[in-house]
């Protein structure tokens, strides 16, 4: 790389770690004031919450308890299945006998043409009687007993057409796979914030029943694979926007090997780059100029250039800081994992350009092919509407140990 190549990625990349740098603190500012806000109990209608469930995963029964023991007013469970011998099956039918809730559970049979998560949703809307909200969470995430309350208390807003937030990976002792997880997903909390530019996700999102269907929602999702970006286009659409809830961030739990995590970004990617491909294009050109200018300054370094250690150490030092200001957000918004997160403080700090490079091979992957693996299914991801649906998944190598054990 000539010099003047390399001075110019690294001051596009001073530009965009200093922008960075200044939305962590921002993202930082709106979670510590979300801390003051007392929400909880100021709007409750009634909620028909939809959990898609598939499999024996790590810490589901203790993830459906969560969302059960919810304290909320009046809220229905719906937990739905593709197949009535899906191993969650016997795990959910203990968890609705021994809990004092009302709930259900739904066989939705499998999906043609469209995601089998968006086909689960669907079939489980046929049986949310008449409740005002329709809220939707996934079975890996484990919420406290205050986030459905703090979910839904934004949608009293006239202009919200959606009130959702975010998942965040816990880090797992002993698995440096999950704790790049963790550090890579933390990064994208800082795209979410007060503003009109945020997307909903799909494990932590709430509608108003009025709003979905005026919004089309269910049509929208008919061929979808997403059902989270595919809500939040129709919803901004109807001309409503999506209101980000830091207190109703989701922790998720569980350990991941390194090739299921890049599996896993991989998949983010191309997702996006069917549903968002701006964002897909901005996200991933830019994380492509930052692992360049690391190898590129790095090598320059070596070499014994004075400028290009300096203004390597600049880029680095925004990403270290950045990474540290969102482990200190997130431990607010996550109270009772604080002490955990504490210990792990220093990788979201160092670690954060390394999930450059997962972030990297996503894009390149996505780039090439959209085709994903998602749930035990394969999935040709033709348009934003057009999915098709190409058959089961042969068992990973780590699926199969988790049988064994």
């Amino acid at each position: 790389m000539s010099g003047i190549a390399l001075y110019v990625l690294g001051g596009i990349n001073l530009g965009i770690g200093v922008y960075s740098l200044f939305s962590t603190l921002g993202y930082y500012r709106y979670a510590k004031h979300s801390r003051r806000q007392n929400s909880e109990g100021t709007y409750c209608p009634s909620v028909a919450l939809l959990v898609p469930c598939c499999g024996d995963e790590e810490g589901l029964e203790e993830n459906l308890r969560a969302l059960i023991r919810q304290d909320y007013g009046e809220f229905k469970v719906i937990l739905i299945v593709e197949d009535g011998s899906d191993p969650a099956v016997p795990i959910i039918e203990l968890v609705l006998s021994s809990e004092n809730r009302s709930g259900e559970l739904v066989v939705a049979g499998p999906a043609e043409r469209r995601g089998q998560k968006i086909h689960n949703l669907i079939a489980g809307l046929g049986r949310a009687g008449d409740a005002e909200v329709f809220a939707f969470a996934d079975s890996d995430g484990r919420p406290d007993r205050c986030w459905l309350a703090n979910l839904v208390s934004p949608l009293r807003e006239p202009k919200v057409g959606v009130a959702s937030s975010y998942r965040f990976y816990l880090p797992e002792p002993g698995c440096l796979a999950s704790v790049l997880r963790s550090a890579w997903n933390a990064g994208v909390l800082t795209l979410l914030g007060d503003h009109d530019r945020n997307f909903a996700w799909g494990g932590s999102m709430a509608i108003r029943r009025t709003i979905f269907e005026k919004a089309k929602v269910e049509d929208a999702w008919r061929g979808a694979l997403s059902d989270d970006y595919a809500l939040t286009h129709a919803v901004r659409r109807a001309g409503y926007y999506v209101k980000f809830v830091p207190r109703a961030i989701v922790a998720s739990r569980g350990h991941v090997r390194m090739r299921e995590l890049l599996r896993w970004c991989a998949r983010q990617m191309a997702i996006t780059r069917v549903y968002w491909p701006n964002l897909w294009r901005l996200g991933g050109g830019s994380q492509v100029a930052f692992v360049v200018f690391l190898i590129g300054g790095g090598m320059a370094t070596a070499s014994g250039s004075v400028e290009a250690s300096a203004l390597l150490s600049a880029v680095l030092l925004l990403s270290w800081l950045s990474g540290g200001i969102r482990a200190r957000a997130v431990r607010l918004l996550l109270p009772e994992w604080s002490p955990q997160l504490r210990r792990y403080e220093w990788a979201y700090v160092l670690l954060a350009p390394v999930a450059s490079f997962i972030t990297v091979y996503g894009f390149l992957s996505s780039a090439l092919s959209r085709r994903i693996e998602w749930r035990g299914k394969v999935y040709e991801m033709l348009s934003p509407s057009d999915t098709l649906v190409l058959g089961s998944a042969a068992p990973s190598v780590e699926a199969m140990a988790r049988k064994i054990r």
